[in-house]
């Protein structure tokens, strides 16, 4: 660690994840943590390796090989980032994990794995939109860093690459005229076809399990969108596990199934009478309950309703509690949002569920700040591992600038003064801050005289011969 000239705050971060590679890997991974801090333009791993500096160290084709072969799960990164993230989260409060799909567009008939998906940032009321390319189902734990000012972060810890059943992205341009099949080509197609159809609220299942195992005996509040709160996601999970998210408003509520008469004969009731729609249930309600909370970092007091209710459809054998929240003005739409765990109040669901736009900020900085999905690697194992990779890097981002905080470090990144109204950090100056940090680390340190042979005495000239 101490030939490459990090800081030690840095140093000790990446010596953690020694445990998790060979002897030949770990230094390949220390120069791509590097490079990706470093990297300015796309982050292909061409200009990674160009910008760790390695390319008199290392060959290329090492980098390559790091994602394609080397002997190293993704799933063993990811607990060392949750076991880092819980110093900064108090042993008596509960974990709150963040799940969510985002898309990655491709471009390359020769990619493995890759498929046609909707594309939401496209797509319109109107007209649907499909792009291709890969769509990646993420676990982020939400950790309360000391720089945010108030709010969290998302640290991602686990990846999951969801394939579709339509492959397409082979279509010709107008004009040009359809090649042979190449190797690569055919690898793609075979590797799809062989690829297991699982859903994307199934993996979050699988992803939820493994941490919940991590955990211990910590409550853990798993916060997604209403796309992921159904049966597979609900029912049968972990006991240490409870869900918080959006409740669609054509659910099917219940009461309670009522008590066993004496003597009863037959099945036991599962479920009792069905409750009135929620449209008509908010219709009837004529007082709501005023509260003062700070929601996405504002100051709000929105009017509530709570209730308790059986959503047979989803959840067969649990009561969740239903919690309705009204705009005073009237300007926004009624939100309708449950949790699993019956002793929470509303303040506690909403302030948790608002912490999911942690994870959508998360995807935007690791996108647009560390190049997110831009590396192009073609072979289904450097697919699954390159794009998640970003992910280690954004979290060891948030982690030094916690780390040199705390050891009563200062943080300089460059102002722009346009931005009057800012008042928290936000990730590009924290990438700022490192790159400044690596920087001043190898111009402060010596440098190592290079080993050279020395010049022999040179030779005379016949000329000079000749005159002595």
């Amino acid at each position: 660690m101490s030939d490459l000239m990090l800081p030690p705050t840095l140093a000790a971060l990446l010596a953690v994840f020694t445990p998790c590679f060979q002897a030949r890997s770990i230094v390949v991974f220390h120069w791509l943590i590097l490079g990706w801090m470093q990297c300015q333009g796309r982050r292909t791993l061409t200009e990674v390796a160009l910008a760790s500096g390695a390319v008199g160290e290392r060959h290329i084709s090492v980098f390559h090989r790091f994602f394609s072969r080397a002997c190293w799960t993704l799933d063993a990164l990811g607990h060392v980032v949750f076991t880092l993230a819980l110093q900064w989260l108090p042993g008596d409060q509960p974990l709150v994990v963040l799940g969510d799909d985002t898309l990655a567009r491709k471009g390359g008939k020769s990619i493995a794995l890759a498929s046609m998906h909707h594309d939401p940032l496209l797509s319109s009321a109107r007209k649907p939109f499909a792009s291709f390319g890969h769509v990646w189902v993420v676990l982020a734990l939400w950790v309360p860093l000391p720089f945010g000012s108030g709010r969290g972060f998302a640290l991602p810890v686990l990846f999951r690459l969801y394939v579709g059943t339509k492959r397409g992205g082979e279509r010709h341009r107008a004009g040009q005229r359809q090649g042979r099949v190449g190797p690569r080509l055919r690898a793609a197609r075979t590797a799809h076809a062989k690829r297991r159809q699982v859903t994307k609220p199934e993996l979050l299942r699988e992803m939820v399990a493994l941490v919940a195992q991590w955990a211990g005996e910590r409550t853990v509040y798993l916060v997604v969108d209403s796309a992921y709160a159904g049966r597979t996601v609900l029912e049968d999970r972990p006991a240490n596990v409870q869900v918080i998210s959006r409740l669609r408003w054509d659910a099917a509520l219940y009461a309670p199934p009522p008590p066993r008469r004496a003597g009863q004969k037959g099945r036991p009731r599962r479920r009792g009478d069905r409750l009135p729609a929620l449209q008509h249930l908010i219709a009837r309600r004529r007082r709501w309950t005023a509260l003062p909370l700070v929601l996405y970092g504002r100051a709000v007091t929105p009017r509530l309703l709570t209730l308790e209710a059986l959503w047979y459809g989803a959840l067969r054998s649990q009561l969740v509690r239903i919690v309705v929240v009204r705009d005073p003005s009237r300007r926004r739409h009624d939100e309708a949002f449950f949790c699993t765990d019956l002793g929470r109040d509303a303040a506690f669901v909403l302030q948790t569920y608002a912490h999911r736009w942690a994870l959508e900020v998360t995807f935007h900085d690791t996108k647009q700040h560390l190049g997110f999905g831009q590396a192009q690697s073609q072979t289904p194992q450097a697919v699954k591992r390159t794009a998640p990779f970003v992910g280690v890097v954004y979290s060891l981002v948030l982690l030094w600038a916690a780390a040199h905080l705390e050891q009563d470090g200062s943080l300089s990144w460059i102002v722009r003064p346009w931005y009057r109204s800012k008042t928290a950090v936000a990730f590009p100056d924290l990438l700022s801050a490192l790159q400044q940090e690596l920087w001043r680390a190898r111009f402060s340190t010596p440098p190592v005289p290079a080993q050279r042979p020395q010049n022999p005495a040179p030779v005379p000239h016949r000329s000079q011969q000749l005159a002595a």
